[in-house]
């Protein structure tokens, strides 16, 4: 049966009405579903109490079955789910079956989870987009869609696409990383405007980089925002942040798009300034920030009510602004031969912060590609 949500409070001053209604399931028709998003939204800036977690299995699949409704979804899960071996499934296997126990080791399954269902997922995944196939990270993610859509492999597979090729930009996961690695730039601009005081110790902790093309050998320091961002980004703050807060961020993201990201990213590291600020060099920094990411994980540092107030605070970036950014510093990428690029060892090094308990691999073609580290 619909579900009529009716919510009474919240000032005018706010700018969201006293009175808002909304039916569950989505709506199929396009108007009525960007009204019903709207109403979601506002509903959303209720902190910290959100989206009801009631509601949320049916309004991230609903988002998910509108954006993809033309999908004959009849036909993509009897293939993804076929019991039936393909010529890729064995490799795709070795490697997700890997990083079971890594998500297990990251706090997002408990003994009686069913990891089986977590690797049907993933490997339905890698079948439906051969081209990205399976990538680090996505065990986690696919953790947290099972467990919010009550273990529903078929829901989970939706909404893991509309996530990976609808929310997030192209090649956030595959393509060594590039458009990862671009909204990390992006991110520091925005970190640059919102937080200057913040971003210019950081840049002063950093120091120069040298960027002699004739040096073929470059000892490079990533910017030191990267090694935490990078995480976050990844994995949708499911492993930075309490799973209550984290589930609520997951709300926006579906509300709003992967801007959320920047948000979220920037409420955090400004909650983290007074503790940046008191440290002098690269070294004080690394362990300053591994403590202090460690207490925003237990929800020792900032509470729900004051991270999403401080996420609502900053105003939406338009998918036309974004993708500016993106293409801005896209075009000022230099080629290859005059770039700084991160070897083999700053994959790993990504590897790392995936992992809880990682083990040095034997490197694939796709580990020791070089990635731009802008």
């Amino acid at each position: 049966p619909r579900l009529l949500q009716t919510v009474f409070r919240k000032s005018k001053s706010n700018g969201i009405p006293s009175r808002l209604k909304f039916c569950m399931p989505a709506p199929s028709d396009a108007r009525q579903f960007n009204n019903w998003l709207d109403a979601l939204r506002a509903v959303a800036q209720l902190a910290p109490y959100g989206i009801d977690p009631i509601w949320r299995p049916e309004v991230w699949l609903g988002c998910a079955e509108h954006n993809y409704r033309d999908v004959e979804w009849s036909s993509v899960l009897k293939f993804a789910f076929n019991e039936k071996l393909n010529p890729d499934d064995h490799m795709l296997g070795v490697q997700i079956v890997k990083d079971l126990y890594r998500t297990g080791s990251c706090g997002l399954l408990s003994p009686s989870d069913d990891r089986a269902a977590l690797k049907r997922v993933l490997l339905g995944y890698a079948r439906w987009n051969k081209e990205v196939g399976y990538c680090q990270g996505f065990n986690i993610i696919t953790a947290v869609l099972l467990k919010v859509l009550n273990n529903n492999e078929a829901a989970a597979l939706k909404v893991m696409i509309q996530v990976v090729e609808n929310l997030l930009p192209e090649h956030y996961f595959n393509n060594n990383l590039v458009a990862l690695s671009v909204d990390l730039a992006v991110f520091r601009e925005l970190l640059r405007v919102h937080v200057p005081r913040l971003w210019a110790h950081i840049t002063k902790l950093q120091g120069p980089v040298s960027k002699d093309p004739a040096k073929s050998d470059i000892t490079y320091e990533p910017p030191l925002t990267n090694v935490f961002t990078m995480q976050w980004f990844l994995t949708l703050f499911a492993t930075c942040l309490p799973n209550e807060i984290a589930l609520k961020v997951w709300d926006l993201i579906f509300l709003y798009g992967a801007e959320v990201l920047f948000r979220v990213a920037l409420a955090i590291w400004s909650s983290l300034q007074t503790v940046v600020l008191t440290t002098h060099t690269c070294d004080e920094f690394y362990m300053q920030m591994s403590t202090a990411v460690l207490d925003i994980r237990q929800g020792r540092h900032i509470t729900c009510e004051e991270l999403m107030k401080k996420i609502h605070s900053i105003p939406p970036l338009s998918q036309e602004k974004l993708q500016e950014f993106r293409e801005e510093i896209m075009y000022n990428i230099q080629p290859p031969n005059l770039g700084l690029y991160a070897k083999e060892q700053d994959v790993h090094c990504m590897s790392l912060l995936l992992n809880s308990n990682p083990k040095k691999e034997k490197s694939t073609d796709r580990d020791s590609a070089l990635i731009p580290l802008l």
